[in-house]
């Protein structure tokens, strides 16, 4: 009979399925909902949570949390603290439980990444994720369900959304089609698949976004073998054809509306949006009106739903100076990370950072489980410069040990 610490391994792995399930679920949330339009994939974060607790404890340790993670936890914190003070405190509370269930999501990608191995795992689960995202465009266009302006996107995702999600499985497609693993074609047609399904969204925040996160293959160029040269020259002609063939259903009329939607000064509305939230954080600028209350504080009819389209802005309204130099602090905190990895992971997430931060100047992804996916896959990225991952002993077992027979 063999001792209760020396059999944790089949438990570990129970736990880091459930995690990789996770990953997958959170790109396309959006298409599978549940009753009152919860999104399933925070349902499984309780349950993955609910499993990996029994786990640690079985443990009797647990990785500790890194400087990300105490300021994501802070920035959790903060929000609840303004919920007796909000014009409409039952939104608040509700969006304080989702960043908790957003920050349960980051610490589970901690706990359970002990390797590189399980991180290349979890990214390939990511990508599988945007698959799904990609084919939802196509299941949409085959049945020519779109939205103005010839606009296709996928089942219950706004086009934006979509496409931004599309556009940050790039780098990862890119970075895993060079490692040294198995099906790499999976990886490499993934780039001319989404292309074409970004274009089919007409999002001109996306399509500048892409513009970003493509210069990261480019930067692997130097350092490529000749026949890595001969696939990126194969790529660049599966994205042309892809785009060809459906050049006809691609709104390119509105995507070239950007430089005019520029020097008008309208993007859709957004700059109004954008005085009236500057005009509202005047108002209560350390403390902010509340987590969800973004609405409320612009002046529209109480209860609407009325995003802010840009992510820093919402934070300063909701959550004030406070909650944006917390929510920077967790930026900043990940890039330094970055500066501790080897070349080909610091690259991939200075791009998948970089690129998230110009996706959302027009987008309201602070309470997104993207980000927060983002975030907790970037906090864990540096493990494999370490010999060994830092573990903090929970509890001890001060019981008699079996003997071996």
């Amino acid at each position: 009979m063999n001792h209760p610490l020396q059999r944790p391994h089949r438990w570990d792995q129970i736990g880091f399925g459930l995690v990789s399930i996770l990953v997958f679920l959170i790109p396309w949330g959006d298409m599978l909902l549940l009753p009152m339009e919860v999104q399933a994939s925070r349902v499984f974060t309780l349950a993955a949570t609910a499993a990996w607790i029994p786990l640690l404890w079985r443990r009797r340790k647990m990785r500790p949390l890194e400087s990300p993670h105490i300021l994501m936890l802070l920035f959790v914190l903060w929000a609840g603290i303004n919920i007796m003070e909000s014009a409409e405190p039952e939104r608040t509370l509700r969006r304080v439980l989702s960043y908790m269930q957003l920050f349960l999501d980051a610490w589970i990608i901690h706990q359970c990444l002990q390797s590189a191995g399980r991180l290349e795992k979890l990214l390939a689960a990511w990508l599988l994720g945007c698959y799904v995202c990609a084919a939802g465009v196509l299941y949409n266009f085959s049945r020519n369900v779109y939205q103005g302006d010839g606009r296709y996107t996928a089942p219950g995702f706004d086009p934006n959304d979509l496409a931004v999600t599309l556009v940050l499985g790039i780098p990862v497609a890119w970075y895993l089609s060079l490692r040294n693993l198995p099906y790499k074609w999976i990886y490499r047609l993934y780039m001319p698949f989404a292309i074409a399904a970004i274009l089919l969204t007409a999002s001109r925040g996306a399509l500048v976004t892409l513009s970003v996160v493509l210069l990261y293959p480019l930067t692997t160029i130097p350092k490529t073998s000749a026949k890595a040269l001969a696939g990126i020259v194969l790529l660049a002609v599966l994205s042309s054809a892809a785009v060809m063939q459906f050049s006809s259903e691609i709104s390119f009329r509105r995507l070239s509306t950007i430089a005019d939607q520029l020097s008008a000064r309208d993007l859709n509305g957004r700059i109004d949006i954008w005085q009236r939230g500057y005009e509202a954080f005047l108002e209560r600028p350390l403390m902010g009106a509340g987590a969800g209350g973004f609405g409320t504080a612009v002046g529209a009819r109480r209860g609407r739903e009325l995003a802010a389209h840009n992510t820093l802005l919402g934070i300063l309204v909701e959550h004030g100076l406070i909650g944006l130099a917390l929510f920077l602090g967790i930026c900043l905190a990940l890039l330094r990370r970055t500066r501790r990895m080897p070349p080909p992971e610091a690259r991939l997430w200075f791009f998948l950072l970089l690129g998230w931060g110009v996706a959302v100047t027009t987008l309201s992804w602070e309470n997104r489980e993207m980000t927060w996916l983002l975030w907790g896959l970037c906090a864990a990225g540096a493990i494999r410069i370490r010999k060994r991952v830092p573990q903090t002993v929970l509890w001890r077992y001060y019981g008699p040990v079996p003997s071996a027979s």
